[in-house]
């Protein structure tokens, strides 16, 4: 999986790309798009442009992408609240944010992020901002061709550089904040991200952002002041700031000209000190605060004497800071382009790497949902063949419930045609004709049935007897052959029968007279289990006869 930082600034649009990996995560690559600084030029569809050949490069189902609010469109508190559940502090954030913010509750999103639980407490960095600014930027990466998975807000995506956030929020112990009317001091460290238009003021207590703060003032103020000191074009000028710009830590051994360009730049900044300075007495006042060190970062923070000169504005220590020193796997090189300006960006993409023990601020809520983009896929694809299975599902209902209803009334009409006919053929009462008793009825005639078959009754059978008088009338008289008859069995209408004659001739015209006996003119000679004697022949023979046997079918 792919997360896409995306940091849509007034002059320039930066991206950061982070791949996860089995050991963590592993930053690939950064792209910075310079926006055009001519005031005729339409920025939202050179922005459009470049955004949507972005999203060409990469896969939606494997990609989020993590976007941002800017901070001036953002309301940010920090609140303590009496319980630790996300989902109690999400429901119970409009009401107590109600009389803290400058817009309604009504036409704004909110969201939190739990900086640290206090025993059953929770302090928080309540962040709400309007709807109509949300709206803006998704209607504007909508334009893009991307969805994002994460709207966040700069000073919270900022801040995953310098936070522990793959871990869950530290616990400190009850009262570890003190009370409203007794706080104990705070050690702040204060990071101001210089951009072109705005400046980020980040306030942390032991790495954790507590409080954000945004100015009105940037970069370009100075390209301003130098455009309007020497005469020259705003874009020229703003070229000249960052290639010269430079602030004179002291004038001795000095040009004119370097004196008069320095003086035109700390003039510019020392409208930010005030500025800064009244949103220092604000973090100092809101938490007790004590400021050890104020670091910079951002194009700005590359002027020449800059820091110094701040240091001695503010009377606190000012230092630049290399961002990037904080991540581990970076396969660019670290430059001070990539230092000072991939900043929010950078934080945007680890937004999109958190997980649910310390999860991302995300004003994608209400309407704003994001919507499953696999489902959407498939929906898009599969509509047509869905609608047709949804059609036939119901046909199939409407067929099933006539099927039923008809099913139904054929089963009524057959109980009362079954009750009809237990009474007249069965011999059943009306009462007693029920589907057990017809049952009952129905097996017993099965059982006389089957006494009937297996009996197999026959009808006008010709006996054993009759069947030897036929024999014994059709064989030969008594002066021609000589017949001493030992066994004659009848089993159906085969007849076996053996007896003795005194030549083999009396025997072979004993067999020809038995052909007009036989059904089919046929007798089939058999081996004679008579015992031999040497005066006679034993003869055995077998054919059979019609007996007019007939089976009777019931």
């Amino acid at each position: 999986m792919k997360s896409i930082g995306i940091d849509i600034g007034t002059s320039q649009i930066k991206v950061v790309e982070i791949q996860t990996t089995s050991r963590g995560y592993v930053v690939n690559q950064y792209f910075i798009h310079q926006l055009s600084l001519n005031p005729n030029h339409d920025r939202e569809i050179e922005t459009i442009e470049f955004l949507r050949d972005l999203s060409s490069k990469y896969d939606p189902a494997e990609t989020r992408y993590c976007v941002a609010l800017r901070q001036d469109q953002v309301a940010i508190r920090n609140k303590i609240f009496p319980f630790v559940d996300r989902l109690t502090i999400s429901k119970t954030l409009p009401m107590e944010l109600e009389d803290d913010i400058p817009f309604s509750i009504e036409n704004s999103i909110f969201d939190s992020k739990i900086i640290r639980t206090l025993g059953t407490s929770s302090e928080i960095l309540a962040c709400a901002s309007p709807k109509h600014h949300i709206a803006k930027l998704l209607q504007l990466l909508s334009d893009s061709g991307i969805d994002p998975s994460i709207v966040s807000t700069e000073g919270a995506a900022f801040a995953n550089l310098f936070e522990r956030w793959n871990e869950a929020p530290p616990s400190l112990p009850v009262g570890a904040l003190g009370s409203d009317n007794l706080r104990p001091e705070r050690n702040l460290r204060v990071v101001l991200n210089i951009g072109y238009a705005r400046t980020l003021v980040c306030a942390f207590d032991d790495n954790s952002l507590i409080g954000v703060r945004s100015l009105l003032w940037g970069g370009k103020n100075i390209a301003e002041a130098i455009s309007k000191k020497y005469e020259i074009p705003l874009i020229e000028a703003t070229k000249e700031m960052e290639l010269k710009a430079f602030i004179l830590t002291t004038k001795q051994q000095t040009s004119y000209d370097a004196k008069i360009f320095s003086d035109t730049i700390s003039k510019s900044v020392r409208e930010m000190a005030r500025d800064l300075q009244l949103s220092l007495l604000e973090l100092r006042s809101e938490f007790n605060g004590n400021i050890q060190q104020i670091e910079l970062t951002g194009g700005v923070s590359l002027i020449q004497g800059l820091t110094p000169f701040l240091t001695q504005l503010l009377e606190v220590p000012v230092n630049r800071i290399r961002i990037l020193d904080h991540i581990p796997q970076i396969l660019f090189e670290k430059t001070d382009i990539t230092d000072t300006r991939l900043g929010i960006a950078l934080g945007l993409a680890i937004e999109g790497l958190k997980r649910p023990r310390n999860p991302a601020i995300n004003f994608l809520k209400n309407e704003f949902a994001k919507q499953n983009y696999r489902l959407k896929k498939f929906l898009n694809q599969w509509s047509l063949t869905l609608q047709f299975l949804s059609v036939v599902l119901v046909m199939m209902y409407v067929w099933g419930y006539f099927r039923a209803d008809f099913s139904t009334s054929l089963v009524e009409k057959a109980n009362d045609r079954l009750k009809e006919k237990a009474v007249s053929i069965g011999g059943l009462t009306k009462k007693t004709a029920t589907e057990s008793n017809v049952r009952k009825k129905i097996k017993e005639n099965r059982k006389i049935i089957t006494e009937l078959k297996s009996t197999q009754v026959l009808y006008q059978m010709n006996s054993a007897l009759e069947i030897l008088k036929r024999v014994s009338e059709s064989a030969p008289d008594k002066t021609s052959v000589k017949v001493d008859l030992k066994k004659f069995h009848v089993l159906e209408d085969e007849i076996t029968l053996e007896a003795y004659v005194n030549t083999r001739q009396e025997a072979t015209r004993l067999m020809q007279t038995l052909n007009g006996v036989a059904i089919d003119g046929r007798i089939q000679s058999r081996p004679s289990t008579l015992p031999g004697d040497p005066k006679r022949v034993a003869l055995a023979v077998s054919f059979k006869i019609d007996r007019n046997l007939h089976k009777v079918g019931l």
